[in-house]
């Protein structure tokens, strides 16, 4: 569960590295188990990667003492020689501050002291990983009710219970951006939100909710560049609005089935088409699957049908989910995990996700759950 801990931001933390003018920040650290002799100061830069802003040699006691110039709040890192990853992350909020680090400390291997935004992350990364993993627990226990052919009414109840946690994870989350006092942990937070709920198969921030967000905090932050440049890069509320409720063009796309043939969306114009983007390591997928197949069943025959895009990586665990789900429907996909190609241009961020497509190839409903998948169907389907 430790990948759900350090997600950085998905939008991007913009910063500025122009030196001319600034204050400048200092940290003093103790690092414990070590055997690097150096250890770099590093600011998180968006589209660059990682960028040294100092380093310092570790005395033999573990001492360490770093500056580097500051303009505004913005993510940091400490990383060790010979080390790709960072053992602690910080933000730059007060002009000096305390690391001690103990790499043999599984549960908590650093602390950040004289900077309230970097012990609000820190409590951040601490709640969302209690979160997850009772999400995770949770979704667990539903498979294996699923798998033991526990009766649908205790199933149910359990997904029920799973459901409302996720729902709760997302609220706090949302109640942690509208009330947090840094600019720079807003933007981490989103981006931590969004890869935990990834990670979990459940539905993350919408693009709207993201908007809104950073909007909320740009207002409220408004001489921090970086919040103003993220906000810049964001569609404006409306043009999202009617992105969503507009009918638009279906993008089309082409994966090979189980059999390694090329199956294209454009195939089956003229039909009702529901593209349904799941995988079978999904637990929230399989719980949703059963919806799907009555739908199938019940419109199969009034020109509408249903194209299965999986997220999976391993061709074996996709077919047998097929079969355990009785899936009897045309599948695809190129096996590339969240890379899989269809998704990215459908711009897919968590699944169970789906859009439903008329016969002339427009996106007339997305993201149907439950009993509103066969109610919009029989909306547009007599």
């Amino acid at each position: 569960m430790k990948q759900f801990i350090y997600g950085l931001v998905v939008i991007g933390v913009l910063s500025c590295n122009d030196k001319n003018g600034m204050k400048t920040f200092e940290v003093d650290g103790t690092i414990k188990n070590t055997t690097s002799r150096m250890v770099y100061l590093e600011e998180n830069v968006p589209n660059s990667g990682p960028v040294i802003m100092d380093s310092a040699e570790i005395t033999k006691d573990g001492k360490f003492h770093l500056n580097a110039p500051s303009k505004e709040e913005s993510l940091y890192q400490l990383r060790l020689e010979g080390k790709l990853t960072p053992f602690a992350l910080f933000i730059n909020d007060v002009s000096k501050l305390k690391v001690q680090a103990d790499l043999n400390n599984p549960t908590q291997p650093y602390t950040v002291q004289g900077s309230p935004a970097s012990e609000a992350m820190i409590n951040f990364d601490k709640s969302i990983y209690e979160q997850g993993l009772k999400i995770f627990t949770q979704s667990s226990k539903v498979d294996s009710m699923t798998k033991a052919k526990a009766p649908d009414s205790l199933v149910g109840i359990e997904f029920k219970t799973l459901e409302t946690t996720a729902q709760n994870f997302k609220s706090s989350t949302q109640d942690f951006l509208k009330n947090t006092k840094s600019p720079v942990l807003i933007l981490y937070a989103i981006g931590s939100f969004q890869n935990t709920a990834k990670n979990l198969g459940m539905q993350g921030l919408s693009q709207s909710e993201i908007t809104d967000a950073v909007n909320a905090a740009a207002s409220k932050f408004p001489n921090h560049t970086a919040l103003q440049n993220v906000k810049k890069t964001l569609p404006p509320a409306q043009e999202q609005s009617q992105a969503t409720s507009a009918v638009r063009k279906a993008p089309d796309f082409t994966q090979p089935d189980l059999n390694g043939k090329p199956i294209s969306l454009s195939s089956f114009k003229g039909k009702y088409v529901l593209v349904d983007f799941w995988a079978s390591w999904c637990k929230p997928c399989r719980m949703e699957n059963p919806n799907v197949v009555k739908a199938y069943n019940e419109f199969k025959n009034k020109n509408f049908t249903v194209f299965g895009v999986s997220l999976d990586q391993e061709k074996g665990a996709w077919q047998k989910a097929i079969q355990q789900d009785g899936l009897a429907w045309t599948h695809a996909s190129d096996l590339k995990f969240w890379n899989n190609e269809a998704a990215t241009l459908y711009g897919v961020q968590s699944i169970p996700a789906n859009f439903l497509i008329d016969p002339q190839g427009n996106i007339i409903a997305q993201d149907l759950r439950g009993e509103d998948l066969v109610q919009t169907l029989r909306k547009y389907i007599k």
